[in-house]
């Protein structure tokens, strides 16, 4: 008797085993008709490609505008004149009798200077007329200038007439010219073609 259990124990045990082999062959058998009924792999399709980067290129913006690299100081008034013509940015000044206008054009200081004069004419009345004893400017070269009233580039003054009683029954007469703001900028702005408004006074500096 003890053996005849022994055996059937041992067969359920098997049988056990064999169904659960059978119950996962069927699931693998499913599995495998799944598998089988799906599209076949395409080459290079996009799930499985690998994605392609292309290198970042530098953001590149416009160039930088580039400041003045030279100052070039000229000495006639058509060279500058014809070198800044449409300039944007054009400035002037008077400062120590010295008229100045300078203007940024390609990236170069353009600079023109000249000296404004000054003059003085000492003389003494002599019965109904009077006898000049003497006529002092600053320099001896800006005499033309002083005598015709403007500057060489055509630039005209204004002019200031003071008296001083000397000694001697003797008179200082002293002729002050001086350029006016306003009528520079007019003018500077005539000469070079550009805007009122593009004319400021001060300097441009390197």
């Amino acid at each position: 008797m003890g053996f005849e259990r022994n055996f059937d124990e041992k067969m359920d045990v098997m049988d056990l085993i064999i169904n659960v082999l059978k119950d996962h062959e069927s699931k693998l058998d499913e599995l495998v008709s799944r598998l089988e009924s799906l599209p076949p792999h395409q080459e290079g399709s996009e799930e499985d490609s690998e994605p392609e980067y292309e290198p970042q290129r530098p953001v590149v913006g416009p160039p930088r505008q580039a400041g003045p690299v030279v100052t070039a100081i000229l000495k006639r008034w058509t060279d500058f004149r014809s070198k800044c013509a449409s300039s944007r940015l054009v400035a002037f000044d008077t400062e120590e009798s010295v008229f100045e206008v300078s203007a940024l054009a390609g990236g170069v200081v353009y600079v023109y200077r000249e000296e404004v004069p000054s003059m003085g004419i000492t003389y003494r009345e002599d019965g109904e007329g009077a006898r000049v004893e003497g006529i002092d400017i600053s320099k001896p070269g800006l005499m033309p200038a002083a005598l015709r009233e403007k500057l060489d580039c055509g630039l005209e003054f204004t002019r200031r007439d003071l008296e001083t009683n000397i000694d001697n029954g003797r008179t200082l007469h002293k002729i002050v010219f001086e350029i006016d703001p306003v009528v520079a900028r007019s003018w500077i702005a005539y000469q070079l073609g550009v805007d009122d408004s593009d004319v400021v006074q001060g300097k441009l500096q390197k």
